[in-house]
């Protein structure tokens, strides 16, 4: 039989070992804790940060993709209004006042000869630049769609012609969407350049 000395001795023993595992136990909670209050920060700030670039990168995108659109439906303009008038001077006409009759916005094709100058007029290159943007050719709609992208102010749209070649630049202020350190908006440029389709003297 074993002593009441003996028994108590190793109650004793069993509780420093619970106690003992007890602290540990609460030590290593406490660690996991303490890390995660650390790391979970950096990893969210990180994670936004990133996600802002990508958000750059998106409303890029969407740029080019849209000036890209632009300078196409520009380089057809002098075959609309030159090699379809050749034999008859209204039929450019006609055939543009159809193609508006079966589109929403009228901004997809223009009458005016502005590839015979140096520059895109604002007016032409605008509307037609909004118009894909937008898909209705609603400025307010652009420049709502814009400002959500993060593009501050007003977006600058240049169109120059040279021996036949359209470029289109467009160029405008960006922040990110998630800017922790207030820099400033980034100075983005994105450049396009095609070839004016019709014109056999270029």
């Amino acid at each position: 039989m074993m002593g009441k000395e003996a028994k108590e001795k190793m109650n004793i023993a069993k509780n420093i070992t619970s106690n003992s595992f007890k602290e540990k136990l609460l030590r290593e909670r406490a660690s996991v804790t303490l890390e995660a209050a650390i790391i979970l920060p950096i990893f969210c700030f990180l994670f936004m940060a990133l996600n802002g670039v990508f958000f750059v990168f998106s409303a890029q995108n969407q740029v080019m993709h849209t000036l890209v659109q632009t300078a196409n439906s520009l380089s057809l303009d002098p075959y609309w209004n030159e090699k379809t008038g050749v034999e008859n001077p209204n039929v450019s006409i006609i055939l543009q006042n159809f193609e508006r009759s079966i589109t929403q916005d009228k901004s997809f094709s223009s009458t005016e000869s502005w590839h015979k100058n140096e520059t895109v007029s604002s007016g032409v290159l605008e509307d037609r630049f909004y118009s894909y943007f937008t898909g209705d050719g609603n400025k307010l709609s652009a420049y709502t769609k814009l400002k959500k992208l993060g593009v501050v102010g007003n977006m600058e749209l240049s169109g120059t012609v040279n021996n036949g070649d359209l470029t289109l630049v467009a160029k405008y202020k960006m922040k990110f969407w998630f800017n922790l350190f207030k820099t400033e908006p980034l100075d983005l440029s994105q450049k396009v350049k095609v070839h004016l389709w019709g014109l056999e003297d270029y």
